[in-house]
């Protein structure tokens, strides 16, 4: 592939998840994606075939989710998890919007998104798991606690004006957000 047929195929990338992000799927047109990445209409056809490509290669990203090796220590684990998860979504703000939006309306696409995301529900559940067989953690129930985790990662960068003014403006604090994420859920679960 050409630097020319590259730089075409990321512009069409970046305007699809920038306008999926905004419009939702159903509401952005190939056109509009063109519009907005400056590029002819034919060009989304010859480079993805159509949109739904051009959506699924939005979501090839989450399956360069880095992981870190397990370390066999739950709690290291449990932060390494949250550390890359956390890091990922602050720079896939868009991305994560997408994928709240369709699983929330449980979309024609949502199997799709599950495909991509299942691996790393299945981390979570082994890193908790372990952490309960060995004693590190204290709970009931994985599966309620994998929703926890995960609707506290997704509210954490939900993009949503209703949460700011409920809650006003985040404080400018200096702590790292994923230490006070891993400390949250850790007490939470901890023996």
């Amino acid at each position: 592939m050409s630097k020319q047929e590259f730089d075409v195929k990321h512009k069409i990338i970046v305007s699809a998840k920038k306008l999926f992000s905004e419009l939702g799927y159903d509401g952005t047109s190939v056109r509009k994606i063109c519009d907005e990445a400056g590029v002819s209409l034919p060009l989304v056809s010859y480079h993805f075939g159509g949109k739904e490509n051009v959506f699924l290669a939005i979501l090839e990203q989450l399956s360069k989710l880095p992981y870190f090796p397990e370390t066999g220590d739950p709690k290291l684990d449990l932060q390494n998890y949250l550390e890359v998860y956390i890091s990922f979504y602050r720079q896939e703000r868009e991305l994560s919007q997408i994928i709240r939006q369709e699983l929330a309306m449980n979309s024609a696409r949502s199997d799709k998104i599950i495909s991509f995301i299942q691996a790393t529900t299945d981390k979570l559940k082994g890193i908790l798991e372990n952490g309960r067989d060995k004693g590190v953690f204290k709970f009931e129930s994985t599966s309620n606690n994998v929703r926890f985790i995960l609707g506290c990662l997704t509210m954490t960068f939900s993009k949503s004006e209703v949460l700011e003014i409920l809650i006003g403006q985040t404080d400018s604090s200096n702590y790292p957000i994923e230490k006070e994420v891993f400390d949250f859920i850790y007490k939470a679960i901890r023996s």
